[in-house]
C-alpha cells in the first residue's frame, strides 16, 4: 500500500502566514504541517509516498528530498489548481497497481489509528474507508463534509459542506482507496459551483453502484488547516494532546554533557508543544539565558553538590529524602516524572506516577578495581535495591546505545528503548579554524583534539601516552585538551607523566572552553582522540565529527557501537598505530570524515532525540 499526499494548495486565506511558502510547509512547533502527516504515512508502514505539489513545490522537494525515515518520496507535479480529484489522477501512474491512503498535507490529525483502519478495509475487502471523528459544532462539520451511513459504519450518501448536519459526523481527508477507485474519476460530475470535480462526488460514484464504502472513527483531534484560526486551533490542540514534563536532574550549575542534554532536550519539547519544567538542586544564569520557557525549580537544601558529584552516601541520602518531598509536592502539576542521573531514581519510590528514565548509565558507588570489600559489599546491596525500586517506579527505560542496554537489561531485566542523543550538527559544523590556529598558536601543527572533563574515565593520560609514541613519526604533533581537571590527583598524575617523559612542547591545555571556541577547535583538528572508557564522553566525539574531521574512539566507549553501525569513524584500542594512519592517509579520512558527518546530520538531532523522547512519555501517560 502506498500514501498518497496532497500539497499542492497555496493557503490565500492564511494570509501572511503563507505569503512566501507553500501552505503544508507551515510550521506547527518547529515541524511543517505535512510532516505530521508523512509521519501517519511512516506509521502505517507504508511501501511508498507520492507526494503532488504545485504552488511553491521546491520548498518541499528541497525540504524532503527522496526519502523520509527510509521510505522512499516520489513527487507529481500538478501543473494547475484544478482541485483533489484532478491531484488525484495526477498521481495515477505512479500509484500504479496499488491501493493507497490519502491525505491532505494541510490536514493535523492527532494520534489517528491508521493501523486499525488498514484492518477493516483488509478484513471485509472494502472498496474505500473514509476516516471521520465527532463534532458538536455544526460549522465546523459544514467546512468539511459529512455521511450518512448505518449502524455498521457502511455510506450510503456522503453530502459536501453541509449547511445542516444531521449528525456528528466529521470527514477528514485521511481515507484508504481501491486502486479500482481511479476508474470512477472519468464517470465523476463536474461541480457546479466550483468548475473542479469534488473528492465526495467521486467516491459517491462508487457508492450508486453499490461499492462497500465504510466510515472509521480515526481520531478525536482533527483540524483542516485553512485559516489563521484554524493554525492557532491545530497548535492548542497539539498542547493539550501532550503530556506536561518534569525534567528531574541533580543540578543545572555546572554545565557538562548531562546539562547540555537536559538543555536541549527541554528546549526541543518547547518547540514542540510540550509543557515542561525541570527540578534541579542549583543552577546558572548562562543555563536558564539558554533556556526557552522552562522553569527550573529548586527545592530548600544545604547541598553543596558540584563535580565530580556526591561527596558521601549521607550526602546521597539527604538529596533523596528532600526530592521525595518535592515530587510529592510538585506530582500534580506533572503527566510525566523524567529522570536522569542518579540519586534521582529513586526519589519517586514508593509513590506512582508514569515514569520515563534516560539512563546514560548505570549507577555505582564504586567505579575502581581496587575497590575494598567492605565498598563492594555495600554496592552488591544497593544495586539489589536499585533494581527493586526502579522496576516498581520507573515505567520506560530509554538508553543511547547498544552497550548500555545490555548493561540495563542485567542490572534491571528490563528491556529499554534504544534513544540515540542529539547533536547540534548546525551549530559545531559552523567553527572558524583559524580562531583556533590563532588563538592557541597552532599554526602548522598536527592537531589532535581531546575535548571533556578531565577525569580518570575520560583517560586522558592515555592519550598523552599514545602522543608519546608517535612523535618520532609525527614530529609536529600536537595534542590538545580542552577541559578543567575534576580530579587532584589524575591532574597531578598527568603533569607528573609529562614533566618525568619531556613532552611538555607536545601537549597543551586549553581550560574550560565555551562553546564557540570549541566549535572552532573542533573544525581546527586534524583529528579527535577519545580513548574513553566505558561511562561518560558519549556526546564530544560526535560534536567534533560535525566539523568533517575524523575521530578515533576507544572499543569501551559507550557510543562505539554507532559509531561502528554507520561507520562514523574508528574504532579501536591501538591509538598510536591508527593515529599515524591518520596522518599518512589525510585526504582520505577527511573525504570519510565529511560524509560521516552527514549522517550524523541526518540521524543524531537534538529534534530526533526529542520526538522519541515524546513517544516514550505518550506511551508512559497512556499505561
Amino acid at each position: 500500500m502506498k500514501a498518497l499526499i496532497l500539497a499542492g494548495g497555496r493557503g490565500s486565506r492564511l494570509n501572511h502566514l503563507t505569503k512566501e511558502k507553500n501552505k503544508s510547509m507551515l510550521r506547527l512547533f518547529e515541524k511543517p504541517l505535512i510532516e505530521y502527516n508523512l509521519e501517519h504515512a511512516a506509521t502505517a508502514e507504508v511501501s511508498e509516498i507520492i507526494i503532488v505539489v504545485g504552488y511553491r513545490k521546491e520548498d518541499i522537494i528541497r525540504h524532503y528530498g527522496h526519502e523520509f525515515k527510509g521510505i522512499k518520496i516520489t513527487y507529481v507535479v500538478q501543473k494547475e489548481q484544478r482541485g483533489l480529484v484532478n491531484a488525484i489522477e495526477c498521481a495515477r501512474e505512479k500509484i500504479g497497481s496499488s491501493d493507497f491512503i490519502l491525505m491532505l498535507a494541510d490536514e493535523m490529525l492527532v494520534n489517528p489509528d491508521l493501523k486499525g483502519m488498514i484492518k477493516k478495509f483488509k478484513k471485509e475487502e472494502l472498496f474505500a474507508i473514509c476516516g471521520v471523528t465527532f463534532e458538536e459544532d455544526k460549522l465546523s462539520i459544514g467546512k468539511t463534509y459529512s455521511a450518512m451511513y448505518n449502524e455498521k459504519g457502511r455510506v450510503f450518501r456522503q453530502i459536501e459542506k453541509p449547511r445542516d448536519p444531521i449528525n456528528k459526523l466529521k470527514g477528514t481527508g485521511h481515507c484508504i482507496i481501491r486502486n479500482e477507485m481511479l476508474d470512477y474519476i472519468e464517470r465523476t460530475p463536474i461541480n457546479a459551483n466550483r468548475g473542479e470535480k469534488e473528492l465526495v462526488d467521486w467516491i459517491q460514484v462508487s457508492i450508486d453502484e453499490g461499492k462497500k464504502v465504510y466510515v472509521y472513527h480515526v481520531t478525536k483531534n482533527y483540524v483542516n488547516v485553512n485559516t489563521e484560526e484554524d493554525y492557532n486551533l491545530s497548535k492548542e490542540m497539539i498542547r493539550k494532546n501532550n503530556p506536561r514534563v518534569l525534567i528531574v536532574h541533580t543540578q543545572m550549575k555546572y554545565f557538562g554533557g548531562a546539562e547540555l542534554l537536559v538543555v536541549e532536550l527541554a528546549n526541543w519539547l518547547t518547540k514542540k508543544g510540550v509543557k515542561n519544567d525541570i527540578l534541579a538542586l542549583s543552577k546558572s544564569k548562562e543555563v536558564e539565558n539558554l533556556l526557552i520557557n522552562s522553569e527550573i525549580i529548586i527545592p530548600k537544601h544545604n547541598i553543596n553538590l558540584e563535580p565530580p558529584g556526591f561527596k558521601s552516601t549521607k550526602e546521597i541520602l539527604q538529596f533523596i529524602k528532600i526530592y521525595r518531598k518535592e515530587i510529592k509536592r510538585l506530582k500534580k502539576h506533572y503527566d510525566v516524572i523524567n529522570f536522569h542521573n542518579f540519586p534521582v531514581t529513586w526519589t519517586l519510590f514508593p509513590s506512582k506516577k508514569p515514569c520515563v528514565w534516560m539512563l546514560n548509565e548505570p549507577p555505582n558507588l564504586w567505579s575502581r578495581p581496587n575497590a575494598g570489600i567492605g565498598l563492594k559489599i555495600l554496592n552488591k546491596l544497593r544495586n539489589y535495591l536499585d533494581r527493586e525500586i526502579i522496576r516498581s517506579s520507573v515505567d520506560i527505560i530509554c538508553v543511547a546505545d547498544e552497550f548500555n542496554k545490555e548493561r540495563c537489561i542485567t542490572r534491571y531485566k528490563k528491556n529499554p528503548r534504544l534513544v540515540y542523543y542529539g547533536v547540534n550538527h548546525e551549530f559545531f559544523s559552523g567553527g572558524k579554524k583559524e580562531n583556533a590556529i590563532k588563538k592557541f598558536n597552532l599554526d602548522k601543527k598536527f592537531i589532535v583534539v581531546q575535548s571533556g572533563m578531565i577525569t580518570e574515565q575520560k583517560n586522558q593520560l592515555e592519550s598523552i601516552k599514545t602522543i608519546q609514541k608517535v612523535k618520532e613519526t609525527i614530529p609536529n604533533v600536537l595534542l590538545v585538551i580542552a577541559g578543567k581537571p575534576s580530579d587532584e590527583e589524575y591532574m597531578k598524575q598527568i603533569n607528573d607523566y609529562i614533566k618525568k617523559n619531556k613532552l611538555e612542547k607536545y601537549v597543551l591545555f586549553t581550560g574550560n572552553l565555551g562553546r564557540e571556541d570549541l566549535r572552532d577547535l573542533y573544525k581546527a583538528a586534524n583529528v579527535g582522540l577519545f580513548p574513553i572508557g566505558k561511562q561518560g564522553g558519549w556526546l564530544a566525539p560526535f560534536e567534533l565529527l560535525c566539523s568533517g574531521n575524523p575521530i578515533i574512539v576507544s572499543e569501551e566507549l559507550g557510543a562505539a557501537s554507532v559509531v561502528k553501525k554507520w561507520n562514523l569513524g574508528t574504532v579501536t584500542s591501538n591509538y598510536s598505530d591508527e593515529l599515524i594512519n591518520v596522518y599518512k592517509n589525510q585526504n582520505e579520512f577527511l573525504t570519510n570524515a565529511r560524509a560521516a558527518s552527514l549522517v550524523v546530520k541526518k540521524n543524531l538531532g537534538w529534534d530526533i532525540f526529542a520526538d522519541n523522547m515524546i513517544e516514550a512519555y505518550k506511551e508512559a501517560w497512556k499505561r
